[in-house]
């Protein structure tokens, strides 16, 4: 038996079971420091203190905290669902029905589902200092819920990539190959490519907490409380899942290929022969600049997690929250470019809304109908896309 799992056991009160697994749980992040000895104490109902995994916070941090995240962002989420869910069902519209727009609606969904599990891991957790009840759901829920997020984060990147790349066929490429990309066949199987490969991608995320039973000396009652699993602390582990593979996969990959595609669209758009709505490019052009504005900081944290943390020691969790604000208020503000600056868009949303036809001699093609069998001369026009990359 090591030194410190000798000191632990000898902290267990007096007929309280030390083979029970939580606290055989406990002694393996004891032994591996990744929780520290002199934070483990117990109840007389032989349960562990709530706070084990989880650092002391600075009072400033925690004030500032709540007003970031437990006041901003709620009231930017909730903007997000409705605009995500209205954006959701205008680009589902017969009217609106092309490969772009299909991939459009379901980065809508996507971006609907980055908002609702943001609110709930920051959020929430801001609540936790002020509320017995926030604890044990945050506690209780947190393993779950965070990796549903991760996929909901995935799904975001690769649907914006999927819309991207459509629409540069669209406007960038011969007739025979925009003919291969608007079939729904096609577009339908990428859709379900992406939903699996989201998914596997994220699985390792369901393996890295478990929320276990403890007493909230505070609040005199009892709670629950996520703790990491050793495996994610794993070195070879973090190497190459947190580092290589979220480079590659979900930040720098991504981003290159949207900066390329976009590039593209914009100069065929100026300087070559294209029948694409000029409104729309401009959307494009916006919601990438409005993606790289909002998640360099989460790019940088992610890379270089290590040594910020190092340098900036408590200090980074007051970055983390704005990284983490700026992505929910990425999630949620797709809908304000939709409605500025694509006419399609705003046209029929109007009608379906507010009750009025679009107007037959409104300026710009329509968007395209999605070819099933027979070829159509018509260009598509380009749409919005929305990426984001979420530090959870």
């Amino acid at each position: 038996m090591s030194e410190l799992l000798a000191n632990l056991t000898a902290l267990v009160p007096e007929g309280c079971d030390a083979n029970t697994s939580v606290f055989l749980f406990i002694s393996e992040l004891v032994q591996d420091h990744i929780v520290e000895l002199e934070r483990v104490h117990f109840s007389s109902d032989c349960y562990f203190h709530c706070g084990l995994c989880q650092p002391p916070k600075d009072p400033y941090y925690i004030q500032f905290n709540f007003m970031v995240l437990g006041v901003i962002l709620p009231i930017v989420g909730l903007f997000g669902i409705f605009g995500n869910a209205i954006s959701a069902f205008v680009y589902s519209r017969p009217e609106m029905q092309c490969t772009t727009n299909f991939y459009l609606c379901l980065l809508a969904c996507s971006d609907a589902g980055v908002v609702l599990t943001g609110i709930f891991l920051f959020s929430l957790e801001s609540y936790k200092p002020f509320s017995l009840t926030a604890t044990r759901i945050i506690g209780a829920f947190s393993p779950i819920v965070f990796p549903m997020g991760t996929i909901a984060q995935t799904s975001s990147v690769y649907f914006t990539m999927c819309a991207g790349i459509d629409c540069f066929v669209q406007v960038c490429t011969p007739e025979k190959v925009r003919r291969v990309f608007s079939r729904k066949n096609t577009a339908r199987f990428l859709a379900m490519i992406v939903l699996v490969f989201c998914i596997l991608y994220n699985v390792p995320h369901f393996f890295e907490g478990r929320a276990i039973d403890c007493w909230q000396d505070e609040w005199k009652g009892m709670s629950q409380e996520t703790c990491p699993l050793s495996f994610r602390f794993n070195e070879l582990y973090q190497q190459i899942y947190y580092k290589y593979m979220y480079s590659v996969f979900i930040a720098v990959g991504p981003l290159a290929l949207l900066i390329v595609l976009n590039s593209f669209i914009i100069g065929f758009s100026v300087f070559g022969k294209t029948d694409a709505n000029t409104d729309d490019t401009m959307s494009l052009i916006l919601v990438v600049l409005l993606f790289i504005s909002c998640n360099t900081i989460a790019l940088i944290i992610n890379i270089f997690e290590d040594m910020l943390s190092g340098f900036l020691e408590a200090k980074i969790n007051y970055i983390v929250d704005l990284s983490n604000f700026l992505v929910v208020f990425n999630s949620s503000f797709n809908i304000v470019i939709y409605m500025k600056y694509s006419q399609p868009f705003a046209s029929t949303m109007r009608s379906y809304f507010c009750r009025r036809k679009p107007k037959s001699e409104s300026p710009g093609p329509g968007p395209p109908i999605m070819i099933t069998e027979k070829p159509s001369r018509s260009k598509s026009g380009i749409n919005m896309m929305q990426t984001r990359i979420i530090e959870l």
